[in-house]
């Protein structure tokens, strides 16, 4: 629960939000008006973030695991290059970087090159036993990003599609999502288990 609070934080500071409660309006994911204490509760107890709203005193919260349909799915593989792997029905898997942060910088696992390449493979493996293509590796800000060097190859976010449509806000560490071809998608804002990624790809539907 304290992790999800330092994450929380996180984000209201990378997003420039004073961190003050006084006088704030907070609402749920659907808008809805809620008091201070149940917004704390979702965030401590549920997969929610804290997000500045549309009114500099409102905070809003969002769901840390999104799914639905987008609309022109076509645009999303265009972007990368991948009308082929449309073609062939399989979905995409992408993995966002927003910069470097607290989360993504520090932890047992910085340097090490053969943690990373041991991640990357089993990834890969995993992702193409269950028919999806990737991970595909996009960046907002490549700060912090030498020490994949070598490794896996990361790609500015083509004209901020994949920010604008999925990760408005810099989730700490980094965030996934997976496109099928139809535009369902599943997503994780934020830290996640590589584990998620394949329970993502089994919930996708199997008409695609």
């Amino acid at each position: 629960m304290i992790r999800f609070l330092i994450l929380f934080l996180t984000i209201q500071i990378l997003a420039g939000t004073p961190l003050s409660f006084a006088q704030n309006v907070y609402r749920n994911e659907m808008g809805g008006i809620i008091t201070r204490e149940q917004y704390e509760k979702q965030i401590l107890e549920g997969p929610y973030f804290g997000v500045p709203g549309k009114d500099a005193e409102e905070q809003v919260l969002v769901f840390r695991m999104p799914f639905g349909q987008i609309d022109n799915p076509s645009s999303f593989y265009k972007a990368l290059g991948l009308e082929e792997v449309m073609k062939e029905g399989k979905p995409i898997v992408v993995i966002f970087y927003p910069g470097k942060d607290e989360c993504n910088s520090t932890g047992l696992t910085e340097g090490n090159t053969k943690f990373y390449q041991k991640d990357h493979n089993w990834l890969q493996k995993n992702i193409a036993s269950k028919g999806g293509h990737g991970p595909i590796y996009l960046y907002r800000n490549p700060a912090g990003l030498e020490k994949y060097a070598g490794i896996m190859t990361w790609h500015s976010d083509p004209e901020g599609l994949f920010e604008q449509t999925f990760f408005k806000f810099p989730y700490p560490c980094q965030s996934f999502v997976v496109i099928d071809p139809n535009g369902n998608y599943r997503a994780i804002l934020g830290e996640f288990p590589n584990s998620q990624i394949v329970a993502a790809l089994k919930k996708l539907p199997k008409s695609i």
